[in-house]
């Protein structure tokens, strides 16, 4: 006797809803920004301690 077991996916496919895709979207997008504004910040710091040393 054979058994069929259909295939096995990992992680089980879920099917995102349009908000939450929206969502996601927002938030990458939000993260993005941040961390730019986190490197020019940083870039900012670096270059005026460069600055005040000479």
């Amino acid at each position: 006797m054979r058994l069929m077991f259909p295939p096995l996916s990992f992680p089980p496919s879920r099917h995102k809803g349009g908000a939450l895709q929206m969502r996601e979207r927002r938030t990458a997008q939000v993260m993005m920004i941040f961390g730019i504004v986190l490197a020019l910040v940083e870039l900012y710091v670096v270059i005026a301690n460069l600055w005040q040393l000479s």
